[in-house]
């Protein structure tokens, strides 16, 4: 979807939209399908905004969701809209909503509930940020979970949360929690090695810093990370 700078109200917002909708649990290609008449959510609480959703990502666990790999502990109705991390426009807002207004710019991760995969979507406010301007919806829309999870484990799970001077080990600097990981945790002053396969190397000196092999070439903390193999 194309995106522009139009804001959108309620009168034009329509009553049906284009869904990919969960109909069991199982294999992608047996469950998911396309449908053009599922009922746009416009019932909102008054902490809720609709967003017209403008780029969806795929993350791994969205693919274990659908394949029922969590049916113990989350279950859903079916027909269901899967997706969590979207980007879009702000087209409708609860009674209470303070952040964000119509016509605003936003990503988030709708959580476990899903509906991302639509072109409408219902989230509660808290679960949305406003987009930096520099990142496309596309962008925008990869970051939420995966840039979530690295930030959790690093300064909420950590029984000493990572700061200056840590020295950190990431297993898989190239996966994408990876590469969130590295950036927070250099953010903060820590010193990071890691492991990453050859073929995604290219991917953390694209984020501006030297690869060394060894301990004895670490002059600039800053700047340097050390891949182990």
């Amino acid at each position: 979807m194309t995106e522009n700078n139009v804001t959108t109200s309620n009168n034009e917002i329509p009553s049906v939209m284009r869904a990919a909708q969960q109909i069991n649990y199982g294999n992608v290609r047996d469950v998911l399908k396309l449908d053009d008449n599922v009922s746009v959510p416009r019932e909102l609480t008054s902490k809720q905004v609709l967003v017209r959703v403008y780029a969806a990502s795929i993350n791994p666990a969205d693919c274990k969701l659908l394949y029922g790999d969590v049916s113990f502990a989350i279950r859903y109705s079916f027909p269901h809209i899967p997706g969590g991390d979207v980007a879009g426009v702000v087209v409708d807002v609860g009674s209470a909503v303070e952040r964000v207004r119509i016509g605003d710019h936003v990503y988030g991760n709708l959580g476990t509930n899903g509906g991302g995969y639509a072109e409408y979507a219902r989230a509660e406010e808290s679960m949305l940020a406003i987009k930096p301007t520099n990142l496309t919806m596309e962008e925008a829309a990869s970051i939420p979970l995966a840039c979530e999870t690295s930030y959790e484990a690093l300064f909420q799970r950590c029984s000493s949360p990572v700061g200056k001077g840590t020295k950190l080990f990431i297993c898989g600097g190239g996966s994408a929690t990876g590469l969130f990981a590295i950036q927070l945790a250099k953010a903060v002053g820590a010193f990071v090695a890691l492991t990453c396969s050859q073929r995604n190397l290219f991917l953390i000196e694209k984020l501006g810093y030297e690869i060394i092999r060894n301990k004895s070439e670490w002059i600039n903390m800053d700047n340097q990370i050390l891949v182990i193999d």
